[in-house]
């Protein structure tokens, strides 16, 4: 048994005050029946760190029906992991785990090398604190405030680790690894965010045993891949995954795409703008919804192909959905995306060229106003013109008429005027709106192409027949 480093509250920066309170009555709760209730994982880390956590997760000896039996307002979830969800006014979830200890191994069939196969599939025998902590992936995420005493338990060194800001997996990084290949896009990511350095034997493990991501679920991997999107820090995190070469292994397409190093990527210093540009945005308190975040993915690769089936960038209208076809479907089904959310997304990229060649005033803009993703295009628009330097004045002209039409996130900061303009008055341009003038076509969007020429409506109906014709 290993006696943990127990850390007073005189000697570390945890207060109670900074805690959400609803997570304080969980624990309190718990340790009022008689269990042991600890604020465990990321929260802690966050906290020692003088950040701001996403979420508050609380760890206990109490068994997921005895915690359901104890919070009327709780459900049990998972099947790989159970554990409880409390629910709380608002939509907040405080998510209650028991302790667990890392399952006994049997003997699996030998993998191409004569190893034996590590990944996890069961992860619900129950154990102590330590062995809770243990089985976690880092030492920075293995760290427990007791909610007793007010004194932090560190089973595993990770609070010399956060002091040497220092990345480390708890046991053999070859063996946690393999035993779920996501943890090496954690690595990456916390690596990113918290500015630490990744411990040699780690960053060793990452170039052997990248491939083996392949083995792990597509819904997980997807959920990481946008979380460093959806939190604000997606550009250092994908500049991270690029170098160790984990981006290469789960989307091959858009690493080629946008590497670095890369002269035969046009499009790489785009999407590395576009994806400042979002995490700028996001920290300033907008939240962009995950169409817009897989567009801002999946655009180079549009862009790309584009190019490469016209001259100059310009293909027919009739071709654009053709190459959405070609270039999303692929990539959704192997990252196991909804077909809503595969929807959105290919109607966003499309309607995002429709945006530039339409001005507000004009009766097309009717219809794309009402579309369900506008917001996802006009989103991908103002990220777009940031970072190439153009269509500032059209997408300042559509985010006003967003605005007014009171389409807006309920996060994102609203315009000053006091209530929302019904249409058609929302599509009443703005004074300062001016049609994209003829440039040359840098970085094309789908829609430059000259527009097809209306067929003019005869007037007077049918033309009589000649004279001499046959009656009808």
């Amino acid at each position: 048994m290993t006696i943990p480093r127990i850390i007073p509250r005189a000697e570390h920066p945890i207060s109670r005050g900074y805690i959400d309170p609803d997570a304080l009555r969980v624990l309190y709760r718990l340790h009022r029946a008689g269990f042991k209730a600890y604020l465990v994982g990321g929260s802690v880390r966050d906290l020692m760190t003088g950040r701001t956590p996403k979420d508050f997760d609380v760890g206990t000896d109490a068994r997921p029906q005895e915690i359901r039996r104890l919070f009327r307002n709780s459900r049990i979830i998972g099947r790989r992991f159970r554990l409880a969800h409390i629910l709380f006014e608002g939509g907040k979830i405080v998510e209650v785990s028991t302790f667990r200890r890392t399952p006994e191994r049997e003997e699996a069939e030998s993998g191409t090398e004569g190893e034996a196969d590590l990944l996890i599939r069961s992860d619900n025998v129950f154990g102590t604190p330590e062995q809770d902590a243990v089985r976690r992936d880092f030492t920075i995420n293995g760290l427990f405030y007791d909610i007793a005493t007010y004194a932090v338990l560190d089973y595993v060194g990770g609070a010399a680790d956060l002091e040497k800001r220092l990345i480390r997996t708890i046991g053999d990084p070859h063996i946690r690894f393999r035993e779920d290949p996501v943890r090496m896009l954690r690595a990456g990511e916390f690596a990113a965010r918290l500015k630490f350095r990744m411990e040699p034997g780690l960053v060793e493990a990452l170039g052997e045993l990248k491939k083996e991501l392949r083995r792990s679920a597509a819904p997980r991997v997807t959920e990481e891949l946008l979380d460093p999107l959806r939190r604000g820090w997606g550009h250092d995190t994908y500049r991270l995954w690029s170098e160790t070469g984990l981006l290469g292994v789960v989307l091959p397409e858009l690493a080629d795409a946008v590497s670095p190093s890369a002269p035969e990527a046009p499009f790489a210093t785009l999407f590395w703008r576009m994806l400042h540009d979002l995490d700028a945005r996001r920290q300033a308190g907008e939240s962009p919804g995950d169409p817009v975040l897989l567009g801002v993915l999946f655009l180079p690769l549009v862009l790309a192909a584009i190019r490469q089936r016209g001259p100059g960038g310009r293909v027919d209208p009739s071709q654009i959905l053709l190459v959405l076809e070609n270039v999303v479907n692929p990539l959704a089904l192997r990252m196991s995306l909804p077909n809503l959310a595969t929807h959105l997304v290919k109607q966003s990229l499309y309607t995002l060229g429709s945006l530039t060649a339409t001005r507000p005033d004009q009766p097309a803009a009717r219809r794309l106003v009402t579309r369900s993703w506008f917001p996802h295009a006009l989103a991908l628009l103002s990220l777009y013109s940031k970072a190439a330097g153009r269509y500032h004045e059209v997408a300042a002209a559509w985010q006003d008429v967003l605005e007014r039409a009171g389409r807006l996130p309920a996060e994102s900061p609203r315009h000053p005027l006091a209530a929302a303009a019904p249409f058609p008055e929302a599509l009443v341009p703005p004074p300062a709106l001016l049609r994209a003038h003829a440039e040359p076509h840098i970085l094309p969007l789908p829609h430059e192409i000259p527009p097809a020429r209306r067929r003019r409506r005869r007037r007077g109906g049918r033309r009589p027949a000649a004279a001499g014709g046959p009656a009808g």
